[in-house]
């Protein structure tokens, strides 16, 4: 990310780059290759992929990920084909998702990244969104293939207290990973 940062500030055509950064220490997953470079570029890539057709999928960014990924392993063993969709740039994914659909009020049918990568999920599935920023940050997810969505994240500001108690607060702990999942996949 920071090359690509460097090179769009080098390049005369480019642009500056907003990083997010935080200070939590996240430990880096274990990847087997290198296919995630270019959609993390374009702002999302599976971390965990989606079964073709799942019911569902989490979508997180930033400093959560360690709780999606606690809630993807408790989790996965009892929603078949459950995915993980970590995002690194929200506004990268919109960008692109508008442009297509400009593209193609001008003929052009070439989907946006983020059409090819929630095209994986079933017509009708569910986005758990979770980020450490506004829920409206990735609630527009759910708009590009008009899969349900609900999303977690900060919506008042100053409170204190440790890590725990405040994803908790907040709802952004396992509890209400599971709980916005039930509430997806359960029928009414």
């Amino acid at each position: 990310m920071m090359q690509e940062a460097f090179r769009l500030i080098d390049d005369p055509a480019g642009e500056s780059t907003y990083l997010r950064l935080s200070t939590r220490t996240v430990a880096q997953v274990e990847r087997p290759d290198d296919n995630w470079r270019e959609g993390a570029l374009q702002g999302a890539y599976w971390l965990r992929p989606p079964a073709p057709g799942a019911e569902a999928a989490m979508v997180a960014m930033g400093a959560v990920m360690p709780e999606a990924l606690a809630a993807w392993d408790e989790l996965s063993p009892d929603i078949p084909g459950l995915g993980l969709l970590s995002i690194t740039s929200p506004d990268l994914l919109h960008r692109g998702w508008t442009a297509a659909q400009a593209a193609r009020w001008g003929g052009e049918r070439k989907p946006s990244h983020v059409e090819q990568l929630l095209s994986d999920l079933a017509p009708s599935a569910g986005l758990v969104t979770l980020a450490d920023a506004a829920p409206a940050s990735l609630s527009w997810l759910g708009g590009v293939l008009g899969q349900r969505v609900a999303s977690l994240g900060v919506e008042r500001f100053g409170q204190t207290g440790s890590l725990p108690d405040l994803y908790a607060a907040y709802r952004l702990d396992g509890t209400a990973i599971t709980e916005a999942v039930a509430e997806l996949l359960l029928p009414a």
